[in-house]
């Protein structure tokens, strides 16, 4: 019987998925999901207590995702997060990104393009908003240790966790190739640990070479 329940379950996640990808949460109806997984439409509530918590189920894998990062960067000492901003390191944080959005595509589409009139609608801008203090928090550390010496304006913090929150949208819902992603996490990583070096290391540091 336990196993019937399961193939149930799983029938009505995988209609469900299809429904929201298509309509998007506001304009899927819990009856059409029940119909799709061959059920009948009170039954759904024997496993969903509402169409909000089945949305939520299938995205759950990125949403824990999300929370696993900003819980890891706001325990990390941030004068050795600094150390990581090197290419190698960021190439290789960004290439796990990539590969984990390359694995749930669908999932990061539901949240980030299907999500309107759920609770997760504004979920963009809360990681905004989030990435932003974190930023805030570690450049403020990094500043008070004298390891950053050019000052960093409060909008160009923001333009940067916007930046970063973007470019993983973007990364699920174009239309490329895993080695597409690939590639564009090497490139990433360039353009921004040079960037970020040259905004957080002391002068004499950068590339070995003092400032002229």
């Amino acid at each position: 019987m336990q196993v019937v329940k399961e193939e149930i379950r799983e029938k009505i996640l995988e209609t469900a998925k299809r429904e929201f990808l298509e309509k998007g949460f506001q304009r899927t109806s819990m009856k059409k999901i029940a119909e799709g997984a061959g059920i009948k439409a009170p039954t759904i509530y024997c496993y969903f207590r509402n169409k909000e918590e089945l949305f939520q189920k299938l995205v759950e894998t990125v949403t824990t995702y999300f929370e696993g990062r900003r819980d890891r960067m706001e325990k990390a000492d941030p004068l050795e997060l600094a150390k990581s901003w090197g290419f190698e390191q960021r190439k290789k944080e960004y290439k796990q990104h990539m590969q984990f959005i390359g694995e749930h595509r669908e999932e990061f589409q539901l949240l980030f393009s299907c999500a309107g009139g759920s609770s997760l609608e504004n979920y963009f801008d809360r990681l905004v908003e989030q990435y932003e203090e974190l930023m805030k928090k570690i450049l403020n550390i990094l500043k008070q240790a004298k390891v950053m010496e050019t000052p960093v304006t409060d909008f160009f913090v923001h333009n940067m966790a916007a930046f970063y929150v973007t470019t993983l949208r973007e990364a699920s819902i174009q239309e490329i190739t895993k080695e597409e992603l690939d590639r564009f996490a090497e490139e990433w990583a360039l353009f921004r640990s040079e960037g970020w070096k040259k905004l957080t290391c002391k002068q004499e540091n950068n590339n070995g070479r003092n400032s002229k």
